[in-house]
């Protein structure tokens, strides 16, 4: 609410700057409110999650053939994986998307289940604005992802730098036209809708 030009400017540049913690709330409110950004998300979506993976084997090694069974029947054919699938593609608004794993712990340590992270839980680093970190208010470039932690989704859907890759950014500045007009409809309809 209360999305204008000037802010809308501000808010757009201090994502390409490093700062994109209002960026990513517009992302979630255009995704919330505009129905025709959500729809068009929502294919997109859809369209890569309705498809069905396929592991194929490195070569025809016999250990190669064996990890890439175990992979499918452990991994791939799991019923949290399209949940997996569904988070990771929250990336495609925002730029990116952080997926934590949970393991059960045993002698394997096996996926149990996948969990969304809020994508304002991290940061790109601030030399090459390209790896993904964890904010940490101590930290002024964050801290770096434990390792086997999280599952990142950074779509290439522009060249450059992630933070600019988001289709949030490319809908911005309709998303806002379109709410002016409804907004001059809604007060049209208010003082000259009402009945005499």
């Amino acid at each position: 609410s209360g999305l204008t030009p000037e802010r809308l400017a501000r808010i757009l540049r201090g994502a390409a700057q490093g700062d994109h913690l209002d960026y990513l709330t517009l992302a979630e409110e255009m995704e919330e409110r505009d129905l025709h950004y959500a729809s068009v998300l929502g294919t997109r979506k859809r369209a890569v999650s309705g498809l069905d993976p396929v592991v194929e084997s490195a070569s025809d090694d016999p250990k190669d053939v064996d990890l890439a069974d175990w992979v499918r029947e452990q991994i791939v054919d799991s019923p949290q994986f399209g949940a997996l699938v569904d988070e990771c593609l929250d990336g495609l608004g925002k730029g990116y998307a952080a997926v934590e794993i949970m393991y059960a712990r045993g002698a394997q340590w096996l996926p149990t289940e996948y969990r969304w992270r809020d994508p304002k839980f991290f940061q790109f680093d601030l030399a090459t604005g390209r790896e993904l970190r964890l904010r940490d208010m101590a930290a002024v470039d964050g801290l770096p992802l434990p390792p086997y932690k999280f599952i990142t989704h950074i779509p290439r859907l522009k060249s450059g730098i992630p933070a600019r890759s988001g289709l949030a950014r490319l809908a911005a500045t309709a998303y806002m036209c379109k709410a002016y007009a409804l907004t001059d409809w809604l007060r049209f309809a208010e003082v000259f809708g009402l009945p005499l």
